[in-house]
């Protein structure tokens, strides 16, 4: 039996090939495991310090603004406050260190092993230590 192609069917096809094309790469580049964080927190013209290492001594690498999206790429606790490792989302190389407190949803991962900022935890309580500026 011969089948034809009505034009409702090559629609449905075409659709749902420009359906894959635009999610498929969203998968690849996201992988499950990664957690987009939305910055927030900030005072309304604020800036938050995306530092080089942990610490709210380390050399300030970027400053970003609340609302912008950023790649959490994991979060370890340096003197009694967790930092977690971001990644711009929109290909500008920002890759730092930023206060867990100012990123939502935060990652309880550990983030990953990088001798340009290494994290420990250090034995002094919050109380002895000074609070992480932005």
């Amino acid at each position: 039996m011969r089948r034809t192609v009505t034009l409702r069917s090559t629609l449905q096809i075409l659709f749902a090939a420009q359906l894959l094309v635009a999610v498929l790469p969203a998968f690849a580049q996201d992988a499950p495991e990664t957690v987009i964080s939305i910055i927030g927190g900030l005072a309304p013209d604020d800036l938050l310090n995306i530092r080089a290492t942990a610490s709210a001594g380390g050399k300030v690498t970027a400053r970003l603004p609340n609302g912008v999206a950023v790649k959490n790429l994991g979060c370890n606790v340096v003197n009694g406050y967790p930092w977690c490792k971001i990644e711009d989302t929109q290909g500008a190389k920002i890759v730092g260190w930023a206060p867990a407190r100012y990123l939502s949803p935060g990652n309880p991962a550990p983030a990953p092993d990088d001798s340009a900022a290494p994290v420990t935890e250090v034995s002094a309580s919050p109380a002895e230590a000074p609070p992480p500026d932005i």
